[in-house]
C-alpha cells in the first residue's frame, strides 16, 4: 500500500505495474479519482472487481436518470435505481450536458468556458447553490461478474427510461458553494472527489474494511488538516505513476493506454482514424471563411463539442453507448489534439488554411473545440491552440462585449422597427464543397421544395462559369471543360433503398439541369452528394441513410437531410383542421417557420411582434385576414401546448433580431419553434434485444385506438375524428371526458400486419 510522502523504488515500482494493469483492464479510461479507489479499495485486475472487497453497496448513494440531486464526483460508488435489485456501479466518466449543446455538437459561443450559475451570454447566477446539467457514465461491471449488468440489461433499462440512449446517467447536480465562497462546480474532479471524500464520503474513506485506512497511515493525534494533506499526498502519488508510465498517455486526468488509441484508430468502422480525422478536419472548416453569390466572407469563431458530434457521425450513435462513450470521446480530443499540433504552425498557431482551432473548455460535451479564421492578420493575434489547456474563449469574449457594451444606446422604449424578415438565409440550400481533384467536382446541397416542384437542380457557379461559390473556389482550366447550357445532360440518381434512374435532361441558360423528375420519395431538404468531371455532360448524385432513423414531428425520415431547409420548406403543409381556429394556429405555425431566424438544427425564431406583418405573407392570396385576438388566441394555445415556446434575443442592427440576445441591445421575445425529433425507427419498427432489426411477423393482429399528438405541428383533429372518438368513448365505456383534448387526433381501433 502507498503511504503519504512515497515509498522504496519497488514499492513504486510495482505501483506502476499494478496502475498499468488496472488501465489495460478497466473497460473506460481511468480517472485519476478512479486509479486512486483501486488502489486504496483493492481492486482486482485479475476478475476485473471490487468483488469481495471492503466496499458496502447498501450504503452508495441511489441515482436514476433526471434526478435533481447533489453532485456526484468520479469516482463516486453509486446505486443505479431499476425498480428492482440494486445496480452498484462506479461513475467514471462525466461531462456537462448543457440544454443549448445542439446533436452535432453546435453550441453558443457564451457555453465554451462558462463559470458555474452562467445563464445566458452576460448573466450568472449568484445563488448559493448552483444546479448543473451533467451525463455521468457509470461501470456496472466493477463490482464483478456476478452483480455485473449484461447487455441484454442494459438494453432492457434503456427502453424503461431508466438509463438513456448512451447507457448513462443525464441528471442536474447541485454544487455547493465552498466556506471560502467560491462554487464546488469550479473545482476540478479530482480536487472535487478529495473534497467528498472528505464529506459525505467520510465513511467510505475511513473503512476499517480497506486494505490500509487513512487513519492508520497518519501519527496518532492527526488533525482534519494532517488528513486532507495526507489524502492528497497519496492521490498525488497515484497521478505521478500515471504519468511515469510510457505506455499511458493521459487526457487531462484520464489515462489510457497508447495502444488501446492505436486499436481505435486502425478500426476501418463509423469510429475508425478516417472517422476521427475527418471529424477533425470538420472542425476547422467550419471556420474558413465562405462566399457565396449573395454573401460576403465571414469571419467569426465557430465552437463543437465532441460529444454529441460524434454521435451524429453516421453509424456511430448505436456505438457510443456505456463505456464506450467515454474512450470515443476522449480518444477523439486526442486525435484532434495531435491533428493541430502536427498542422499548425508553431509559431502562429495556424492551419495552412488560416484558421486556428484550440480545446476551449474541456467539461461541457466532452470537450468544446473553437476555430476562426485568421482573417490575414495572425501576426496581431495570440498564438494559441497547440496547448492542452482550455482556453475559456467563449465566455471571456463575453466579457470584452460586456466592456464595449456601455456605448451601445438602447432604442426608445416604443420605438418602431423595421419588418425584417428571413424568407431564406444567404446560404441556404447553397451547395458546399466536399472535394476538389483536378480532373472532378464533389459537393453537396440539399433539395428546396421548389426545385421538387419544378423539376430542376441548379449547379454552382464552379461548374457552369468556372468561378468559387459557396465553398466551391477555383477556376477550371479552360472553357471547354465546364458544363454548358444545351440538351443532352445524363443526371445519374442513386437514392439509397430505391432503384437507381438515369435521366437526359436539359441545362439552362441560367445554369439549371430542368426537366428532371424526381423520385416521390424525396422530401425537401433531403441531401445530394454530386459529382461532376471535367468535359463530361453527366452529373451523378445519390442519397444517404440516415442513422439512426429519425420520426420529425411525425414525420418518420429515412436519408440525410437538411434541418434547416426541412423547417423552412415544409411549412407549407395544410392542415387538417380548417375550423377558424385550426387554420389561424397553423399560419401561425407557418409564419414562425417560413419567416424567424434559423439556427443549425433547424429551430425558426420569430420576433412577437413581426407576427402580425409576416401572417398575410404565408397566403397573400387569401381572403380575409385572421384579427387580431384570434392571432393572439392561437399563439397562446401553441404555448400551452409546446408547438411554440417563447426564448429572448435582442434587436440587433439594421432592426433585425438576434439570438441569443447581445449584450447592450433591447431585449425582444421571441416566439420558437423547436422540431419534434425521436431518434430511431417510427413506431412498429423496434429494435431487437441484440439492436438488429428484427423479423416483421406475417401475422395480423389488432391495435386498439389511441390518442396522436398533432399539436407541435399546428394541426388540430378534424370534426370528424372528434366524433368517432366521441363515439367510441361511449362504445367502449371509456373514463373520462368525450372530447378530444388539445392538441391531439384519434386513432380507430383497426388491423396491423401484412
Amino acid at each position: 500500500m502507498i503511504r503519504p510522502g512515497g515509498g522504496e523504488p519497488e514499492d513504486e515500482a510495482r505501483l506502476r505495474r499494478y496502475l498499468l494493469a488496472l488501465v489495460q483492464r478497466r473497460a473506460a479510461p481511468v480517472h485519476v479519482a478512479v486509479a486512486f479507489n483501486a488502489v486504496y479499495f483493492g481492486f482486482d485486475t485479475q476478475t476485473a472487481g471490487y468483488a469481495g472487497g471492503p466496499l458496502d453497496i447498501g450504503d452508495f448513494p441511489s441515482v436514476a436518470l433526471g434526478d435533481d440531486m447533489a453532485a456526484l464526483p468520479v469516482g463516486a460508488m453509486i446505486n443505479v435505481r431499476t425498480g428492482g435489485d440494486l445496480l452498484p456501479a462506479e461513475i467514471v466518466y462525466k461531462e456537462g450536458a448543457h440544454e443549448a449543446l445542439g446533436l452535432e455538437g453546435d453550441l453558443p459561443g457564451w457555453l465554451s468556458g462558462a463559470p458555474a450559475g452562467a445563464q445566458g451570454p452576460d448573466w450568472v447566477d449568484g445563488a448559493k447553490a448552483v444546479s448543473l446539467r451533467e451525463r455521468l457514465v457509470f461501470d456496472a461491471d466493477a463490482f464483478g461478474p456476478g452483480l455485473a449488468a449484461s447487455d441484454t440489461r442494459l438494453q432492457r433499462l434503456r427502453r424503461r427510461g431508466i438509463i438513456d440512449a448512451h447507457g448513462s446517467l443525464v441528471v442536474n447536480s447541485v454544487y455547493d458553494r465552498s466556506g471560502d465562497g467560491l462554487p464546488e462546480s469550479d473545482l476540478d474532479d479530482t480536487s472535487y472527489y478529495l473534497r467528498y471524500l472528505m464529506t459525505r464520503g467520510r465513511d467510505q474513506l475511513d473503512s476499517s474494511l480497506a486494505p490500509m485506512p487513512l487513519p492508520l497511515m497518519l501519527p496518532p493525534g492527526a488533525t482534519q488538516q494532517d488528513k486532507e494533506a495526507g489524502l492528497r499526498n497519496l492521490v498525488n502519488v497515484v497521478r505521478r505513476a500515471l504519468l511515469s508510465l510510457p505506455e499511458i498517455r493521459l487526457w487531462g486526468e484520464y489515462a489510457f493506454t497508447r495502444a488501446s488509441m492505436a486499436d481505435l484508430l486502425d478500426d476501418g468502422g463509423p469510429l475508425g482514424r478516417d472517422a476521427l480525422e475527418t471529424l477533425a478536419r470538420s472542425v476547422a472548416r467550419g471556420a474558413a471563411p465562405t462566399a457565396s453569390r449573395r454573401t460576403a466572407v465571414r469571419r467569426r469563431p465557430v465552437y463543437t463539442a465532441l460529444g454529441p458530434a460524434l454521435c451524429s457521425m453516421p453509424g456511430a450513435a448505436a456505438l457510443m453507448r456505456g463505456t464506450v462513450y467515454p474512450s470515443v470521446v476522449l480518444h477523439a480530443n486526442a486525435v484532434l489534439m495531435d491533428y493541430v499540433q502536427g498542422e499548425a504552425d508553431e509559431k502562429t498557431g495556424l492551419l495552412p488554411t488560416g484558421v486556428r482551432v484550440a480545446l476551449d473548455d474541456r467539461w461541457q460535451g466532452g470537450g468544446v473545440w473553437r476555430a476562426e479564421h485568421s482573417g490575414g492578420d495572425a501576426a496581431s493575434e495570440v498564438p494559441r491552440g497547440l496547448s492542452e489547456e482550455p482556453a475559456g474563449q467563449g465566455w471571456a469574449e463575453c466579457r470584452e462585449l460586456r466592456a464595449r457594451a456601455a456605448a451601445v444606446v438602447a432604442p426608445e422604449p416604443g420605438a418602431a422597427y423595421p419588418v425584417m424578415l428571413w424568407s431564406d438565409e444567404p446560404d441556404l440550400g447553397e451547395p458546399v464543397q466536399v472535394d476538389d481533384a483536378p480532373d472532378r467536382r464533389e459537393w453537396q446541397q440539399p433539395l428546396r421544395a421548389r426545385q421538387l416542384e419544378g423539376g430542376y437542380l441548379p449547379m454552382p457557379p464552379a461548374v457552369t462559369t468556372g468561378q468559387g461559390s459557396a465553398g466551391l473556389e477555383g477556376r477550371a482550366p479552360h472553357g471547354g471543360s465546364l458544363l454548358r447550357p444545351g440538351p443532352d445532360v445524363i443526371f445519374r440518381l442513386e437514392h439509397h433503398g430505391h432503384p437507381s434512374s438515369v435521366q437526359r435532361v436539359r441545362m439552362d441558360e441560367e445554369g439549371r439541369l430542368v426537366g428532371l423528375r424526381w423520385p416521390s420519395t424525396c422530401f425537401p431538404g433531403i441531401l445530394l452528394d454530386l459529382v461532376w468531371r471535367r468535359g463530361s455532360r453527366t452529373v451523378e448524385a445519390r442519397t444517404a441513410a440516415l442513422l439512426p432513423q429519425r420520426t420529425v414531428d411525425g414525420e418518420s425520415i429515412e436519408h440525410r437531410y437538411d434541418q434547416r431547409v426541412h423547417t423552412r420548406d415544409t411549412a407549407w403543409r395544410q392542415p387538417s383542421d380548417d375550423t377558424p381556429g385550426g387554420r389561424t394556429r397553423w399560419l401561425v405555425m407557418s409564419a414562425v417557420r417560413r419567416f424567424g431566424l434559423l439556427d443549425v438544427i433547424g429551430r425558426a425564431m420569430l420576433a412577437r411582434e413581426l407576427l402580425a406583418p409576416a401572417l398575410p405573407l404565408v397566403m397573400p392570396d387569401a381572403p380575409e385576414s385572421p384579427t387580431a385576438d384570434r392571432v393572439g388566441a392561437a399563439v397562446v394555445e401553441l404555448l400551452d401546448i409546446g408547438a411554440l415556446t417563447r426564448v429572448h434575443g435582442s434587436w440587433g442592427d439594421g432592426g433585425r433580431p438576434c439570438y441569443p440576445a447581445r449584450l447592450g441591445e433591447k431585449v425582444v421575445e421571441l416566439l420558437c419553434y423547436t422540431p419534434r425529433v425521436v431518434e430511431g425507427r417510427p413506431r412498429g419498427h423496434g429494435e431487437a434485444e441484440d439492436g438488429t432489426s428484427p423479423v416483421r411477423s406475417k401475422a395480423v393482429h389488432h391495435v386498439p385506438g389511441f390518442l396522436r399528438y398533432i399539436g407541435h405541428l399546428g394541426y388540430e383533429a378534424s370534426p370528424e375524428q372528434r366524433r368517432l372518438f366521441r363515439q367510441d368513448f361511449l362504445k367502449f365505456g371509456l373514463v373520462g371526458s368525450p372530447e378530444l383534448p388539445l392538441g391531439y387526433t384519434y386513432v380507430r381501433p383497426h388491423q396491423r400486419g401484412s
